[in-house]
């Protein structure tokens, strides 16, 4: 393991002298069954009512919207960010777990711009899976958090054996399971693991995902080829009861029947057709988020890996309790506040955004010339106002080349009710 050294103001970092992805989570679960012997009944449990639900998929999550829709009832899931560091590298900026948001935000919407790398015989089993993360702004005593905690400790590197997540071994208490999604960025030492899941069905005090501090987000410490946030990704699917694409066995099944039987996991960054276990003439979906591929090669998850993990939020699932989640408040009247995505605009005014996604600029039409002199104001998920601009023509260009890839909301503020539109920024 290389150390992660200050270099007068800046850092230098490097990851662990690895020439291959690893993710902890099958030897993390099978330490788990060992220890818990009322472990397997549950996750058999969990698995028999996922199995139930996908002959139903009729049901809907929550207040309308099929989950076999391809306009999906968006789930918000509160995250709460447990920065546990031992010196100043690890201690990673709230600009770098904002940019891992903004990952999450765009693979689980498929909204990442490099979809472009699916292949042709794959493109249309791309699905968006209708998760948005946010971090949290009210904590478990109903006090406003910025979702982010920062620990220090005195441990110098973490194993898979959950320390990170109590206070009393160096590490940082979990919050509430049916409220947040906890995720411990820390140093993971030895073995070369760069994530792990708890397991769907285990412990409530120790549910959640752990990231090795060079690999979560795109800025920062996060170093190549695990720089683009995707190792964050990959273990939250984990933590919604996906596992490895080829099974975790040779030519094994992962419960899905949209994505193929493969001998094993694929690593580096690979391309054209890798046929095992009978699975020509496309072979291996080695670009699936649940493959050890780089980050630079991960741009899908399938429609049935999007039902799976939607299952967990049906009435009696095990993450349902989440949706009534008092984790996240979103006030649209507040510039504090990000507006919250579903509420309800302004029916006499509408925003319409050209070109959304947007990369450099993007440029607001209104519908109704009264609106003009108002205030145009952009917010981040998170709730921060990131940009405002006065409003003096129906249609008015925003530079966004300066903000971080992710989703916005754009809203005209004029003293009466408001209006707003959601802005994705490539």
């Amino acid at each position: 393991m290389r150390l992660f050294l200050p270099l007068s103001v800046s850092l230098l970092v490097s990851l662990p002298a690895i020439a291959q992805r690893d993710c902890g989570f099958t030897g993390y679960k099978e330490q788990l069954l060992r220890n818990d012997p009322s472990l397997p009944t549950r996750m058999q449990d969990i698995e028999s009512f996922t199995r139930q639900y996908g002959q139903h998929k009729d049901l809907t999550v929550s207040g309308g919207g099929t989950v076999n829709s391809e306009s999906l009832t968006p789930i918000i899931i509160p995250v709460v960010v447990h920065v546990v560091y031992n010196n100043a590298a690890q201690n990673i900026s709230d600009a770098q777990v904002l940019s891992q948001l903004a990952v999450l935000n765009r693979d689980y919407q498929k909204m990442n711009a490099d979809t472009a790398g699916i292949p042709g015989y794959y493109r249309d089993l791309a699905a968006d899976c209708g998760f948005q993360f946010v971090l949290a702004n009210v904590d478990a005593n109903g006090a406003s958090t910025t979702g982010i905690v920062r620990r220090h400790t005195s441990t110098q590197g973490f194993g898979i054996d959950d320390n990170m997540k109590y206070s009393a071994h160096g590490g940082d208490d979990a919050w509430d399971r049916d409220r947040y999604l906890n995720i411990w960025v820390v140093n993971l030492a030895g073995g070369g693991i760069f994530g792990y899941s708890s397991v769907v069905g285990g412990p409530k005090e120790t549910d959640g995902v752990v990231v090795h501090y060079a690999a979560f987000g795109t800025m920062g410490t996060a170093a190549a080829p695990y720089n683009l946030g995707r190792t964050a990704t990959h273990e939250i699917g984990h933590w919604l009861n996906m596992i490895h694409i080829w099974g975790d066995a040779s030519c094994g099944t992962d419960g899905v029947d949209d994505t193929p039987q493969q001998q094993g996991a694929t690593y580096g960054n690979p391309n054209g057709s890798i046929v095992t276990c009978g699975n020509g003439p496309d072979g291996n979906m080695y670009m699936n988020y649940m493959d050890f591929t780089d980050d630079i090669g991960m741009h899908m998850f399938t429609f049935g890996q999007r039902d799976r993990m939607r299952s967990l939020f049906m009435p009696g699932g095990f993450r349902y309790p989440i949706l009534s989640s008092t984790g996240y408040s979103g006030d649209p009247s507040s510039t504090s506040t990000a507006p919250a995505a579903s509420s309800t605009p302004d029916s006499n005014v509408t925003l319409d955004l050209y070109p959304n996604p947007a990369v450099n600029s993007v440029t607001v039409t209104l519908s109704d010339a009264s609106r003009l002199g108002s205030m145009l104001d952009v917010f981040s998920q998170t709730g921060q106002l990131v940009m405002s601009a006065r409003v003096c023509q129906l249609s008015t260009s925003l530079n966004v080349s300066s903000l971080p890839g992710g989703v916005y909301f754009i809203r005209i503020n004029d003293g009466r009710q408001r209006s707003m539109t959601k802005l994705v920024k490539w």
